[in-house]
């Protein structure tokens, strides 16, 4: 399972749990983390944005059997894993953003290493225009509210068109609509102005969605804070000043919540909602009503929703590389080959390390360190997590989750979901279980780390 959906179905199942005591922070461990002479981070970066066309239906992706007519709501969806020989059958708009998001952060980034070709230049383009122009306009994928929104998955038959959709979603919403706010400013296609003139009205819909439909789950808000400021300059750029002034107090509105969901006890994390009876943050539990920690705690910094440079985010890097959890397990690995990677969920998850959310908390730590100059060695420890999660099948150090040479159906790149402490990986590790979000989010790490450029979901 992957990061971000691990967090959307967290946050479909609202169940209160009382507050857990915080346990004490163990000492740091020796991680070694640093730029890799080894890695040309544009043959990388190429590989990756290489995959994520691999992951869309349309002709982008050379090994899919049949693509359906642009009209038809299934042409141009992003799959939450490579296609395939079959069609688009995991569709999870929100990871789709992700991916998209990374692809054209990934694409420019390769265009200026020099490191692009005709052929990788075509199914890039052919991606974004099939995602953005098709399958986000397509009335079939959204969910008429008065407003528009987005749902949590989507269903399609073999031939394209819909079978069924999941119910909507505020927070999977407001992915779509930083997407298509990114569009307009990264696209390579020539045609950004041109979307953002056109588009304007869907997206008006969707952020009129988004005020009324999210949650107190720090996820939501974090998306929702991004979302709105990115959409306030939109409204500017279309001169609808009355509308941006208003998203941007929203927005603004939404981040000043966000401090009610901190946990200022000796945990310095988030909790993973506001249980507005009980005026307290709480911890989500899991099915077995075990309270859970999970990486909700850094999405605040990692999506631009909260000031990088306030105390308590210099305080939650902090605890996120060195404190602990339920169960005194450390956030972060400390020790062994697989220092540096980062539990997706404790306890329930805590054998495991994720390179999604690796990547994640780099590009948190990134954010924190340059707001705040560095305190505790922040961007050290930032490549520690980047440098477990870009490691390749095969590495003795590391996750070894990153999939750079071809798998037994022919496709390169992609990442294992994930590695436990035994070194064992998902069956059929190479095969399926890698989600174009964890690509998505290594593009974004990578040009923070590598290239000191931040990206800001929000902008």
């Amino acid at each position: 399972m992957s990061a971000f959906r691990f967090l959307i179905l967290s946050a479909a199942v609202l169940t209160l749990a009382a507050c857990q005591e915080p346990t004490a922070v163990v000492s740091p461990g020796k991680v070694a983390g640093s730029r890799s002479a080894s890695i040309d981070y544009g043959d990388a970066l190429a590989t990756e944005v290489n995959y994520i066309t691999q992951c869309s239906w349309t002709a982008a992706n050379p090994k899919s059997w049949f693509v359906p007519a642009d009209s038809l709501p299934g042409y141009g969806a992003i799959n939450e894993c490579r296609i395939g020989n079959s069609q688009a059958d995991w569709v999870e708009p929100g990871a789709s953003t992700m991916g998209v998001v990374g692809l054209m952060v990934g694409y420019n980034r390769v265009v200026t290493e020099g490191k692009s070709n005709p052929t990788l230049d075509y199914r890039v383009k052919t991606a974004l225009s099939g995602f953005f122009w098709s399958w986000v306009r397509n009335q079939g994928n959204q969910i008429d509210v008065g407003n528009t929104a987005f749902p949590v998955r989507l269903y399609y038959r073999a031939d394209g068109t819909l079978d069924h959709v999941d119910k909507p979603s505020g927070v999977v919403t407001a992915q779509v609509l930083i997407a298509m706010r990114q569009y307009c400013r990264l696209s390579p296609n020539g045609d950004g102005a041109n979307y953002e003139a056109q588009e304007y009205p869907l997206a008006k819909r969707m952020a009129q969605y988004i005020d009324g439909n999210l949650s107190t789950w720090t996820l939501d808000k974090s998306y929702g804070v991004a979302a709105f400021h990115g959409f306030a300059i939109w409204a500017r750029n279309r001169n609808d000043g009355g509308t941006a002034t208003y998203f941007d107090k929203r927005a603004q509105a939404l981040s000043d919540e966000l401090a009610l969901n901190q946990d200022t006890g000796s945990w310095r994390n988030y909790y993973s909602y506001y249980d507005t009876d009980a005026k307290r943050g709480v911890y989500c539990l899991d099915d077995n009503k075990v309270a859970q920690m999970d990486q909700t705690g850094f999405a605040p910094y990692e999506f631009n929703a909260r000031d990088r440079g306030e105390d308590y985010a210099r305080d939650l890097a902090y605890w996120w590389d060195h404190g602990a959890s339920f169960g005194n397990t450390t956030p972060t690995v400390q020790w062994g080959p697989y220092a540096g990677g980062v539990h997706q969920k404790i306890p329930e998850l805590q054998t495991k390390a994720y390179p999604g959310d690796s990547f994640q908390l780099a590009d948190a730590e990134w954010k924190i360190a340059r707001a705040n100059g560095n305190q505790n060695d922040q961007y050290k420890h930032a490549w520690e997590h980047y440098n477990f999660a870009l490691s390749p099948v095969g590495s003795s150090t590391g996750s070894g989750c990153w999939v750079n040479t071809p798998d037994s159906d022919g496709f390169t790149g992609g990442f294992i979901d994930w590695v436990d402490n035994n070194g064992q990986r998902p069956d059929p590790a190479y095969n399926w279980e890698r989600f174009v979000d964890t690509s998505g989010y290594m593009a974004v790490a990578t040009e923070e780390l590598v290239y000191s450029k931040e990206v800001d979901w929000g902008s």
